[in-house]
């Protein structure tokens, strides 16, 4: 009985409502009976909404039902697109419309900012130093160059065609060589400078320059792994069997690269498999001389199949 009596929900007190009335008059109890409880109105739902209610929820329980995947709504034909085609349609406020190129008006705001340029400039230099500037309206290739420190070189390494093309108008010798005997195109070969090589060859560069120990811009070519440019200079007729002065050839090169593919143009363009170094070692040693892994496999395979002094 304890237990019982104990779960039970204790009976709280019955309240009676209560109602303020005019201000100065005290509270009084209100009969329940004179409450109006009568339910607030509920709107009236049309009997077709129902029906279409209740269809696409019985569709839709089917389709779970049935385990069909719905792709979500992206908005395709939606509203908000034909607000988005109206705005294109009449333009964004603030935004211009692309309108054709004036190059009138870019050479003038050009030519304009070259003039303050000057301006500001000649303001700056002192009086020897515009003393230097009136000396050389032209550019005075000497005063610039060093043995080491080519001009024309550095542009080819930084890439700066037009600039290369102005000091070629100079007159400046395209291979004109540094301290270690490289030429423009060498330099733009380790560079990897694509653009810089075809342009070169394009203005009369010579690409069977050697350099000081006696490598050509192929054997750099190869070195640097250039596959592109070496095909290009393939295409300007260079020797793929020069050797250098200590009887590398680019096959010995790409050999010690490992640089299969390019090896394998070389070879089909007449590369000779069978030419030793001053160490008396072909390409072939050299791949061997690697050990045993599988790229010295792979390099002694296709040294082995390409028939020797095959013609490109």
């Amino acid at each position: 009985m304890l237990a019982g009596a104990a779960l039970s929900s204790p009976r709280l007190p019955r309240l009676r409502p209560f109602v303020a009335l005019r201000s100065g008059e005290p509270l009084r109890a209100l009969n329940p009976s004179s409450l109006s409880l009568n339910p607030l109105p509920v709107p009236r739902v049309s009997c077709s909404l129902v029906n279409l209610a209740r269809s696409s929820s019985g569709a839709r329980s089917k389709r779970d039902a049935e385990g069909l995947w719905e792709d979500p709504d992206d908005g395709y034909g939606s509203d908000y697109e034909e607000m988005d085609r109206e705005e294109e349609e009449r333009g964004v406020e603030g935004e211009a419309k692309p309108s054709y190129v004036d190059n009138d008006a870019i050479q003038s705001t050009t030519s304009e900012y070259e003039e303050e340029i000057v301006k500001e400039v000649e303001m700056l230099l002192e009086p020897e130093e515009k003393a230097i500037l009136q000396e050389n309206e032209v550019p005075d290739l000497r005063k610039i160059s060093t043995i080491k420190w080519n001009p024309f070189h550095n542009l080819a390494l930084s890439g700066q065609i037009p600039f290369m093309d102005k000091l070629l108008e100079l007159g400046i010798d395209i291979d004109s060589v540094d301290k270690d005997g490289f030429t423009a195109l060498h330099k733009a070969v380790i560079g990897k400078k694509e653009a810089v090589i075809s342009h070169l060859l394009r203005k009369g560069a010579n690409p069977h320059i050697r350099d000081r120990d006696g490598a050509t811009p192929l054997h750099y070519a190869v070195q640097v792994g250039a596959m592109q440019t070496v095909k290009l200079l393939i295409k300007y007729k260079v020797d793929v069997n020069v050797a250098d002065n200590d009887g590398w050839t680019p096959l010995h090169v790409a050999i010690q690269s490992r640089s299969r593919d390019i090896a394998k143009v070389l070879l089909v363009n007449g590369a000779d498999k069978t030419r030793r170094n001053k160490d008396g070692k072909t390409p072939l040693d050299l791949s061997l001389c690697y050990g045993r892994d599988f790229k010295s496999y792979e390099l002694a395979k296709l040294l082995k199949l390409v028939p020797a002094n095959r013609d490109p």
